[in-house]
């Protein structure tokens, strides 16, 4: 219907830019500051920035004063590398502008994983460091910001507890009216070859496990980089 009315198509870019600067850090295509902000021109969002300002926070006074938008421009690349090394995942250095690829970063880019997923995976791991048992680990993968999309429907709940207490060997930490214990629930079921009956159930499953060893995979591999394998 936008695409037949010819309504301008506006860019959600900004809410995954940590992640594609991420991204950009790992292949080496962008080093500091400088470069991020010459990358972010090329982009559309850039592009319906300056169409359209008001759209992207921009009153028209930042406008009058900075018509080429390079300082909301610059303001965005070094918010994203701020988020991106509070969360370990690059290494940013505000006096020389420079940013370097870490572990993690190299990682979460290899396995298409959110930078929201490394912040829960460093925040559980930590508080779990001594001895994590599998229930917690299968806990940890399911708190994935991947497996947010996932919805909790009313009308599902007895199946899904139903599949909790004849087909999860390990324990769920999490309630199933929230969507890792639904997660959690659905992801050992799969693995228990269980029967699941519910349509909608069913595609919440393929959708987990399509997901769930890309997720499992990144998480080992964070895990054993930072030596808590």
């Amino acid at each position: 219907d936008k695409l037949v009315k010819a309504t301008p198509i506006e860019s959600n870019f900004i809410k995954q830019l940590a992640d594609h600067l991420n991204a950009e850090v790992v292949c080496g295509t962008v080093s500091n500051i400088n470069e991020a902000i010459e990358w972010i021109r090329y982009t559309y969002l850039f592009v319906r920035m300056c169409k359209n300002p008001l759209a992207y926070g921009i009153g028209a006074a930042q406008h009058e004063s900075d018509p080429t938008l390079r300082g909301r421009t610059r303001e965005l690349a070094i918010e994203a590398a701020k988020l991106l090394d509070e969360r370990k995942m690059v290494r940013y250095n505000p006096n020389s502008g420079n940013l370097a690829v870490t572990n993690l970063g190299r990682t979460a880019s290899h396995f298409y994983i959110r930078n929201q997923s490394v912040a829960t995976f460093n925040d559980m791991i930590e508080k779990k460091r001594s001895s994590p048992t599998d229930a917690d680990l299968i806990h940890v993968m399911c708190c994935a910001d991947e497996f947010e999309n996932v919805r909790v429907r009313a009308e599902e709940l007895e199946e899904v507890d139903t599949l909790k207490k004849a087909s999860c060997p390990l324990k769920t930490l999490a309630p199933v009216e929230e969507f890792s214990g639904k997660c959690n629930v659905l992801l050992q079921a799969y693995i228990s070859r269980a029967r699941v009956n519910s349509f909608t159930l069913i595609s919440d499953t393929n959708y987990i496990a399509s997901n769930a060893g890309r997720v499992a995979r990144a998480l080992f591999e964070m895990c054993l980089k930072n030596g808590h394998a």
